[in-house]
Order: structure tokens, then sequence, then C-alpha cells
């Protein structure tokens, strides 16, 4: 039989795994309000209803550098078409905007990934809720009528990048056999003289 009491010796060594991983992600709501120019800027009587659509961005990058959380400009542009009564008519009118929005970005502690160029090639980042139309207003601005149009949409950011992880490795110490004692396949220390 096997003796019970011979241990199995084992020696460690702390390894260092190099990898991609999201380092930080974000998701934030925005509202905005935007102003239409009405044909030959003559008054409305009111706003009839409003459609938004082909929301996308355009560009992502990165803004400043503060020490606990980075900030991410997303650039991105949508289609608003907006109808409106006037002395009777209905009139439409058409606009392509543009939207800037910074959304702060917790990160892990201790790293300034705002200075790491490798870093602004791995910024993801998506609309996660389309833009939609919230209400509006008609409105006098710089001395001529205008149709105020708020907007609400959801953006959300994800950044990418190296990580080093330290993993505790164990292998067995082959270094450990003694009185004659021999390793057997499974890694058991067996002395062969208590074997019947």
């Amino acid at each position: 039989m096997k003796n019970m009491n011979n241990k199995i010796q084992y020696t460690n060594a702390m390894r260092t795994i190099v990898t991609k991983a999201v380092c930080g992600r974000a998701v934030q709501t925005c509202q905005t309000t935007v102003y239409i120019n009405p044909k030959e800027n003559v008054e409305p009587n009111r706003v009839l209803g409003c459609t938004i659509k082909k929301a996308k961005i355009k560009e992502k990058n990165f803004e400043g550098s503060p020490k606990k959380s980075i900030q991410i400009r997303i650039d991105g542009e949508f289609e608003l078409h907006v109808w409106y009564e006037v002395d009777g008519d209905t009139t439409v009118a058409k606009s392509n905007l543009k939207f800037s929005e910074i959304v702060p970005v917790e990160t892990l502690e201790s790293e300034n990934y705002a200075e790491d160029e490798f870093f602004n090639k791995h910024i993801t980042a998506w609309i996660s809720k389309e833009p939609v139309f919230l209400g509006s207003m008609i409105v006098n601005k710089a001395g001529a009528p205008k149709i105020a149009i708020q907007v609400e949409y959801e953006l959300g950011v994800e950044i990418m990048g190296e990580v080093k992880i330290n993993v505790l490795s164990y292998t067995l110490d082959k270094k450990n056999k003694q009185d004659g004692n021999s390793t057997s396949e499974n890694g058991d220390n067996v002395d062969y003289d208590d074997v019947d």
C-alpha cells in the first residue's frame, strides 16, 4: 500500500499574462435642443410632428487627460424632419444636424489611458438609444421665428486596451525524491518498500 505520510511538494512562480480587455465602459443619456428655420422666415401657427432618422457616429476621441476617469468626445449627426402649419397650409422643413457630447468613463485605478496613443485606436462608441422627439416650441431667436425641437438619445462607449494579469502558477517539485521514493504518473510519491 502507499505511504500516506508522504507529502507532494510544489514550487510556485508568478506569471504575467498580457491580453486585451475592456478597461472602461459607460452609457450616457443626452438631451439637446435644436433650432429649425421655417421657410421664408414665416412664423408657424403650430408644429404638427417630427421624425428623426439616419443617426450615426462620425468621430470619437479622447478629451483632456484627467486622473481617475477619462472623457470621450463623441461627434455624430442625424436627419430631422419637422411638419408645421402656416395659415392652414402644411410645410415640411428638413435639416441635417450635428451633435457633440462628452461621455466620462471610469477606468482602472492608477492608469492614465488618455496619454497613451495605443488606446486612441481602441475606442468603440455606439448609439444605444436612437434619437427621439420629446417636444417642440415656436420661439423668437435673434429677431427671427424658429422652431425649437427637444431631442433625447443615448450614447455608449467602451475602451479596449492591453492589461497585465498576474497569475500564481504551481508545478510539481521534481527534486523531491528522497530515500528511494519515485514519483508516480499522477504526481504521488510512492515508497515501493511499503507496497505488498
